[in-house]
């Protein structure tokens, strides 16, 4: 009687072919990772920006709140804030985040380091966009951009153009 099993090459041809299967899966892995990484970020960071405009909004603590960003700290952070200001602020109620080690913010342009949201209306006198990349390819960016009227995402929202519309000037007030 014959008893089916695998040989000895059979068996170190499969395990060979396995780890140059994983020798060749690892770096796209990692890529993936990173970029994950950096998407992940983006999104954190607009929740954060969307927390303190609504943290405003709902008057929490009777106070304005923002987020001030750090390019100088390694990683680079944010931090939600309870004030009218980053330098006057209230530290006790600081939340700082951190960016995972792969992401930096690369350029601010808000006038400034900070978005402090107004109370009522929920917009911000600090308008701009915030850029951030991966560190080991700086081709891959999210730009984040934060509106006047408070609007806050990954597109830059557009104003409608006046030129195609049809004007109607026989109404008069």
């Amino acid at each position: 009687m014959m008893v089916k099993s695998f040989t000895l090459i059979e068996l170190l041809v499969i395990i060979g072919t396995m780890i140059i299967l994983m020798a060749l899966a690892t770096p796209a892995f990692r890529i993936f990772q990173k970029e994950s990484d950096l998407n992940d970020s983006a999104e954190e960071i607009i929740n954060i920006l969307r927390l303190a405009q609504n943290k405003t909004l709902a008057s929490e603590r009777a106070s304005q709140w923002g987020i001030y960003f750090d390019d100088t700290t390694t990683p680079h952070q944010y931090t939600l804030f309870k004030g009218n200001n980053y330098a006057a602020r209230d530290s006790n109620f600081d939340e700082v985040h951190k960016l995972p080690k792969t992401i930096e913010i690369y350029e601010i342009n808000l006038g400034g380091k900070e978005v402090v949201f107004n109370r009522v209306s929920g917009e911000t006198n600090q308008s701009g966009n915030i850029k951030i990349r991966l560190i080991s390819d700086i081709s891959k960016t999210k730009i984040i951009y934060v509106e006047n009227s408070g609007q806050i995402g990954l597109t830059s929202p557009t104003t409608p153009s006046d030129t195609s519309r049809v004007k109607d000037s026989r109404h008069l007030h």
